[in-house]
């Protein structure tokens, strides 16, 4: 009470009575809560409610309960299944006989497991719409991006299977007229002279601008291209050319800061807005190092100058309008990260997270691009009004025609299909699991901080298991 009574000492003030009765909005704590005259703040002003819920519905997986009613084959093997039996067995081809214990059946679906402890995956029929269709979902689609043969097959064999996949891939790829139009040829590339490896993810971030591009609605003439040195994931934003040092600083707290952390060390050029003295005095005070590349020598940083080139290839097969491309970046980051990445095996969305994203052909709900395998085909090849039926079966196929070299594990794969000794191909299975432990067995022992992002779906192995899979059966 002294200390009050010395603090209000200091101001002029009179105290004059005032009766309770009239004091309405006396201090709570003066009342006693049993005459409190206001409504409590936690009652129940609404007495009926009525929650509603969307429950989204697919129609590529209806397609696939129906298609599988057209494959005589498959159409055994569900009744096998269901009903397993001797008689239901021998009447089964001698390839789903002996494979019979990888497949499995959920909700109307059946599904397909190479190697034990792979996912399973959802089993597409001969059916050449369905399977058009899901390349166009993966191959191109702005979130597919129009990537390579190995990186669309991995994708999309992560999620689905059907026999010679990874030849039917292939061809769909070679045959596709944008990746021919847009795709920059191989070149001669310089000599690799990496930087340190870091040991987490975020913990080495490298950026670089890409500008030179039209003018979009909202003025912006670049890119910039933010990489994870460890995942290899990307964050691309729009930027207008007249961004200063201070813009910069405000796009990473934005775009890396918010969703990441600091970085320890950040790689980039020696661009104007990088060595700034802004740049210095933010990093300094937060406590990151600023690693400059050597004057004219871009190969010091050159994980972002693939990536820049990686992202115009992207952007040419997608953009019709000069002032559109930003539009698409958000389908184009998606795409990079969901693609394997050669030198961690990984997408760069399961080494940060540990699980694959969802993408619309997955989802139980009505994808944008839904409509029977047909409409895909011609959205594929060309117009859907200046093309006919007629005109996109014929276009199929020449597709099934063109005449592609088998690379050595397909021609390795057909070799132990043509040798009908079962005992032989048992023990070449054998010798290709232990050539495959023995690769990884060293992969592990070379990099013990990467042990638990061993790839289980690189394109070579996924492409052996499922080959010999399909030839000792």
């Amino acid at each position: 009470m002294a200390r009050w009574l010395s603090f209000f000492a200091e101001y002029n003030f009179t105290v004059e009575y005032k009766p309770g009765r009239l004091n309405v909005v006396a201090d709570a704590l003066s009342r006693r809560p049993d005459f409190e005259t206001v409504a409590k703040p936690n009652s129940e002003t609404v007495t009926v409610a009525v929650m509603t819920s969307s429950v989204p519905s697919t129609t590529l997986y209806d397609d696939v309960r129906r298609a599988y009613a057209q494959d005589g084959e498959i159409v055994k093997l569900l009744s096998h299944l269901s009903q397993p039996s001797r008689e239901s067995l021998k009447r089964l081809s001698s390839a789903y006989r002996s494979a019979s214990d990888r497949y499995t059946t959920r909700n109307g679906l059946l599904y397909y497991t190479a190697v034990s402890g792979d996912t399973p995956r959802v089993v597409i029929p001969d059916d050449t719409d369905l399977r058009l269709r899901i390349m166009f979902e993966y191959h191109d689609a702005p979130i597919g991006g129009h990537r390579g043969r190995e990186k669309t097959y991995l994708t999309v064999s992560r999620d689905f299977y059907w026999p010679r996949q990874y030849q039917f891939v292939r061809k769909y790829v070679r045959a596709c007229e944008v990746c021919q139009r847009v795709k920059s040829s191989p070149s001669l590339r310089a000599p690799l002279q990496p930087l340190p490896v870091p040991v987490e993810c975020w913990e080495s971030i490298s950026m670089d601008f890409v500008f030179g591009l039209p003018k979009d609605a909202r003025g912006n003439t670049g890119i910039l291209v933010f990489v994870d040195r460890f995942s290899k994931m990307v964050h691309l934003v729009a930027v207008p050319e007249t961004i200063t040092a201070s813009g910069c600083a405000c796009v990473f707290i934005d775009t890396i800061f918010r969703l990441h952390g600091l970085p320890r060390e950040l790689v980039s050029d020696r661009d104007p807005r990088f060595t700034a003295d802004f740049w210095r005095s933010v990093f300094k005070s937060l406590g990151t190092r600023l690693k400059m590349s050597t004057s004219d020598h871009p190969e010091s940083d050159g994980q972002t100058e693939r990536a820049n080139r990686v992202l115009e290839e992207i952007l040419r097969g997608y953009v019709h309008s000069f002032k559109s491309w930003s539009e698409f970046l958000p389908m184009v980051e998606f795409a990079i990260n969901n693609s394997v990445h050669a030198s961690t095996t990984h997408t760069p969305f399961y080494v940060n997270g540990l699980r694959h994203p969802r993408v619309p052909t997955l989802l139980e709900c009505n994808s944008g691009l839904r409509g029977g395998g047909t409409r895909a085909s011609k959205n594929r090849f060309g117009s859907r009004s200046s093309r006919s039926d007629e005109e996109v079966i014929a276009i199929d196929a020449d597709i099934d025609n063109i005449d592609i070299e088998e690379d050595d594990a397909s021609e390795s794969a057909e070799a132990l299909t043509e040798d009908n000794d079962p005992s032989e191909s048992a023990e070449a299975l054998t010798e290709e699991k232990v050539v495959v432990a023995a690769v990884r067995s060293q992969h592990t022992e070379a990099n013990e901080s990467s042990d638990e992002f061993i790839l289980a779906r690189e394109t070579v192995v996924r492409f052996v298991q499922d080959s010999i899979a399909e030839a000792v059966t």
